[in-house]
């Protein structure tokens, strides 16, 4: 089994159970004079709101209107 048919299973299974998204650490930035938000990390939370796993933005993209989406409370 290759490398490549391994990783899209595993993914194909995780967001099985994906019932939402969690933006938990993000920042306000002035990017070309207008705001914006950086995000720098998504908690993947199952059906139940239970952690699943730490996900990189470039992995979660393509998903994000297919889940509901939180923002983490800035401290």
């Amino acid at each position: 089994m290759n490398e490549y048919w391994k990783r899209n299973h595993l993914q194909r299974s995780i967001m099985r159970d994906v019932g939402s998204l969690e933006v938990n650490k993000y920042r306000f930035e002035f990017i070309n004079g207008k705001p914006k938000i950086v995000i720098d990390q998504v908690k993947v939370l199952d059906k139940n709101g239970k952690y699943i796993k730490f996900a990189k933005l470039k992995g979660v993209h393509p998903f994000l209107s297919q889940f509901p989406i939180s923002f983490k409370q800035l401290e």
